[in-house]
């Protein structure tokens, strides 16, 4: 029976914000996408999922810059050092500043070559780049607004993260209504009403950091490359997330582009979606856990840290065995979100739907452990297994299939690519195990 220190209250405690915002966060566009889709049609829907990948690169980035300032700052303040926590926090905020500049003016003078690039067509192309262009003009929001939403949990208030980020998904609900179906602007509301949603996430929590009552306060701070050079590998696990989720979707989009028309692109725009929110409940669990096992960690408290795995595990097999009868028994029912009843493609979305859903229990498995070992700063194993699950195994099977010129199985894909990342995983902690096993008996 575990102690109150690690049990199911505290664990859920960390956790339900954690997967709340992170909820929140992926349904911006998850939203943009159901407004455009009723209210424009299913190929301004293709034009915005093929915009996705961007959308994905500001959060990669965002993750990238804050899960390694958030396991850094947890250890500096397990250590009892408030002072060199705050200086990692504020040089990460001006880090973004500065990032945020560079890909604001490079996307803005570059959105329709960036949509080709990406899979837009001649039936797309206009969709996809008018989005780019309006949602890059608030990328300093996307990344700064997550940056901030992780620290207040790390400051020790998990539950202002996900009351900031709901705040800003009703107002982006309440905009993309009032932009495409009052106003009629159509692509350009919808990146609109994302931008001004995010704008409103990031001035709700840097009120917080700026009010006085945060533990964590901005302060003056001399540039230190080595923190940065610290937080990069431990950010990139979760962020290769991200950026695999746009690269599959670049990949998809030109795979079935080519197999089967780009008018059949709204197909993979619905399962992108809905892995969109599977994959963010599944990061949310992980990142619920990472704090906890630092602070462990932090404290060199051995069985906290092996509990919180369990932990995280268990609650990612109940969500990931959810997900997947509802996707088997349903499928109707979240196609039709997106997709009109009479659409041609309904159907096959349906079947396609069934097969893809197949991989989100190892999916979610693989992301836990990855965010483990983050939070243990083995970066190591979380970069390996991040990447070559994003980078190699995934898109390994996809274009193997393509290849193969199978069509009718290409959903098929994710599952066998998540099979071979997960026995990765599995491996890596096998053999972390071992080694602290060793160290302890030492």
């Amino acid at each position: 029976m575990s102690s109150p220190r690690h049990s199911w209250k505290t664990f859920l405690h960390y956790v339900i914000p954690s997967v709340s915002a992170m909820v929140l966060f992926s349904a911006y566009t998850i939203v943009d996408a159901i407004f455009v889709s009723k209210g424009v049609g299913e190929l301004a829907l293709a034009g915005v999922n093929i915009a996705l990948p961007f959308i994905n690169v500001l959060s990669g980035t965002a993750i990238l810059l804050s899960m390694g300032t958030s396991t850094l700052c947890a250890f500096a303040l397990g250590q009892g050092d408030h002072d060199k926590a705050e200086r990692i926090f504020t040089q990460t905020v001006v880090t973004i500043l500065v990032v945020s500049a560079v890909i604001t003016l490079a996307v803005s003078l570059f959105a329709r070559p960036l949509a080709a690039f990406l899979g837009a067509g001649p039936q797309t192309i206009g969709y996809s780049s008018e989005y780019l262009h309006i949602v890059c003009l608030f990328s300093v929001c996307f990344i700064l607004s997550y940056c901030l939403e992780v620290m207040v949990k790390v400051d020790g208030t998990p539950q202002l993260a996900m009351f900031g980020v709901g705040i800003s998904f009703l107002i982006n609900v309440g905009l993309d209504y009032l932009f495409i179906l009052v106003l009629h602007w159509e692509v350009w509301g919808a990146a609109l009403a994302t931008g001004l949603a995010q704008l409103g996430s990031m001035l709700f929590f840097l009120g917080y950091f700026l009010s006085g009552k945060s533990n964590l306060k901005f302060r003056r701070f001399r540039f230190r490359p080595r923190d940065l050079r610290r937080i990069l590998p431990l950010g990139i696990a979760d962020c290769s997330i991200e950026l695999m989720l746009g690269f599959l979707t670049l990949l998809y989009n030109h795979v079935i582009t080519n197999l089967l028309g780009e008018s059949s692109l709204p197909i993979y725009a619905v399962i992108a979606y809905l892995s969109l929110v599977v994959s963010m409940v599944m990061q949310g669990i992980a990142q619920g856990m990472m704090p906890l096992v630092s602070l462990a960690v932090g404290e060199n408290d051995r069985p906290s840290i092996r509990i919180y795995l369990q932990q995280a595990i268990i609650a990612v097999l109940v969500i990931g065995c959810l997900v997947e009868l509802f996707c088997q028994i349903a499928p109707d029912t979240i196609v039709s979100l997106l997709l009109e009843g009479d659409s041609s493609l309904f159907g096959e979305t349906s079947s396609a739907l069934r097969q893809y859903a197949l991989s989100y229990l190892p999916a979610g498995i693989s992301i836990a452990l990855a965010g483990y070992f983050a939070a243990l700063g083995k970066a190591g194993y979380s970069a390996l297994l991040s990447l070559g699950r994003g980078f190699l195994l995934l898109p390994g099977a996809l274009m193997l299939l393509y290849l193969l010129g199978a069509s009718s199985v290409i959903w098929m894909a994710a599952l066998i690519g998540e099979i071979l990342s997960l026995s990765l995983g599995l491996f890596l902690l096998y053999r972390h195990e071992g080694a602290a096993e060793r160290e302890a008996q030492s």
